[in-house]
Order: structure tokens, then C-alpha cells, then sequence
């Protein structure tokens, strides 16, 4: 039987040259993850080993603590307001921290039920929430897939906010979260079936979840970042010391379309371990860590 081959054409360019990579900052701590950018365009991370919050100058490299939580942080966010949220394995609480006080629990349980330890806390362009809850590593797997992905609605028209799960004690370690910049999807990692969950909500304020793509190799999706053309940017979590740290670059329409290795022009390369991502202020570059080394890296994506 004779078969026919189709050409499908892509909107993205899949053999474009790799994307430049460079180190945006070092020395931040082993346990370095969740950059985000603040309230006023600045990036911080969070070290899930001392509790601090670090703001990271990237004009100088130079870095300094903002605030410690007190616990374990293993994720963090602002809202369109510029307050600052935190995803606390060790307090097993989202916190909240005003500027010039100490972090206190904003949630920490759902009804009658505790968290296992919130992992990475996003929002969307209309002030909602999203957390997923999966504890520490081990504690929701293929095994015991008992995490969770929680929404807290913005209070709006008088209306109080309110804490809802999207899926309930049904995931294998749910991390890295991220929303659509027009609100319309939201993105979450499951490590340990290595695939990318899609939210949806149809009608409003009803959500559906499906598989969006499904990876291959290492551990992991540790984290992912939305550009504002719909791609996802995905850093892969494994624990092989041999290999390289990668970003896998998913198309809006689900298709892994690239892979990027993380690896700067002076010779510095990431280790398999990558933690978190972020998009810089103006979208043009997404910032990785590496919780295995402490450095920070750039990648120009525009």
C-alpha cells in the first residue's frame, strides 16, 4: 500500500537557531527556585532551604533578601496589585506578606482538609489564584496521586472571594502553574507523569482539565511560563547528574517544537535540576533556576 506524506505547516519556526543563554545572576543558594517578577518589574527568587525571599538586581548580579517566610517556599507571585503571595511546603500554607512585615497564612486548608504544602502559586490577568498543593517530593506520586490544583476567585461586585478546588487529590506531584495571558487557559505541571495538565472553564467558573502534552525523559515539567504568543516554556526536573538542564518550548497548540539546553557562551551550564521560570517584564526573555548550582540563567525568546 502506497502512503501519501502531508506537509503540515507551522505558525513557529522549528528550525530557527537556538536561543542565546547567559548567567543572569550566581551565588543564590542550592535550593533556589520560583523566580517571578515583582510589583515593580523587579525579579526575585526564593531559596526553599533558609525561607528567603531574594530580590535579584540584574544590572549588577548582585542579590539581597527581602523577606524570610518563616517555612520551606517553594513558589511565589504577585496579583495585579502588587501583593505578594507564597507557596510554603513547610508551613503547608499559601502566605501573604506585606511590604515591612513578616509573612502570614493567607490559606491553609480546604474545608476540613489541610494542605499537603502549596508548591507554586500563579494569577491571572483578572486577580485569580491559582495554587497547586502536592506536598514534598515523594509524598504525591504515581503511587499516592493525592495532589491537588486550588483557584481563589477575586472578590468583585461585592461578592467575597472564594477557595475552590479544579482537581482534587487526584494528581502525581502537581508543581509548576502558570494562566494564559488572556486568562483563557491555565497550565500545571504533574511531574510524575511527566505531562502538562490544561484548565479550562466552560461555562465561566466551571473547569475542565485535560492532558495538554505529554513529555518524555528526565523526572519531570518542574515549571512553565506562558509568552504572550501562546508558546509554553517548560524546564524539565531530573536527577541525573550527567544530564544537561533543558527548557522544552510547547507550541499552543500542544506540540513540543523545540529544546533548549541550557547552556551559556562562557561555558557555564545548568544541571538537570531545574527548579523554576519566569517571563521577564517585557516578555522577551524567560529566566530559569537552577536549584543544583544557585545560578540564575537568561534566555532570550524574542
Amino acid at each position: 500500500m502506497a502512503y501519501t506524506q502531508i506537509n503540515v505547516e507551522s505558525s513557529f519556526d522549528v528550525g530557527s537557531a537556538m536561543p542565546s543563554v547567559f548567567v543572569a545572576a550566581s551565588g543564590l543558594g542550592e535550593a533556589v527556585c520560583s523566580p517571578f517578577i515583582d510589583g515593580t518589574g523587579g525579579l526575585n527568587v526564593v531559596d526553599s532551604s533558609t525561607g528567603d525571599v531574594i530580590a535579584v538586581d540584574l544590572s549588577s548580579g548582585q542579590s539581597s533578601v527581602v523577606m524570610n517566610s518563616g517555612g520551606a517556599p517553594s513558589g511565589a507571585a504577585v496579583n495585579p496589585d502588587g501583593d505578594m503571595f507564597i507557596a510554603d511546603i513547610g508551613h503547608a500554607a499559601v502566605m501573604t506578606a506585606s511590604e515591612g512585615l513578616s509573612p502570614s497564612v493567607y490559606c491553609d486548608k480546604y474545608e476540613d482538609h489541610s494542605f499537603k504544602g502549596p508548591n507554586t502559586v500563579a494569577f491571572d490577568v483578572n486577580g485569580t489564584m491559582f495554587f497547586t498543593d502536592s506536598g514534598p517530593l515523594g509524598e504525591t506520586g504515581i503511587e499516592a496521586p493525592t495532589g491537588s490544583v486550588y483557584a481563589i476567585t477575586a472578590p468583585s461586585n461585592g461578592q467575597r472571594e472564594t477557595l475552590k478546588p479544579l482537581a482534587s487529590q487526584c494528581l502525581a506531584h502537581p508543581c509548576g502553574v502558570a494562566a494564559a495571558p488572556d486568562g483563557t487557559f491555565v497550565y500545571v505541571c504533574e511531574m510524575m507523569q511527566n505531562r502538562i495538565l490544561r484548565f479550562f472553564q466552560r461555562p465561566t467558573g466551571v473547569f475542565h482539565c485535560s492532558v495538554f502534552a505529554q513529555l518524555s525523559g528526565g523526572v519531570g515539567p518542574s515549571a512553565v511560563a506562558v509568552a504572550p504568543d501562546g508558546r509554553l516554556f517548560v524546564t524539565v526536573f531530573d536527577v541525573d547528574p550527567s544530564a544537561a538542564g533543558r527548557v522544552v518550548v510547547v507550541s499552543p497548540e500542544g506540540k513540543v517544537i523545540q529544546e533548549i539546553t541550557v547552556a551559556a557562551a562562557d561555558g557555564t551550564s545548568a544541571s538537570s535540576e531545574l527548579t523554576g521560570i519566569t517571563l521577564s517584564s517585557d516578555k522577551g526573555k524567560v529566566y530559569v533556576t537552577d536549584g543544583n548550582s544557585g545560578v540564575l540563567f537568561g534566555i532570550s525568546i524574542a
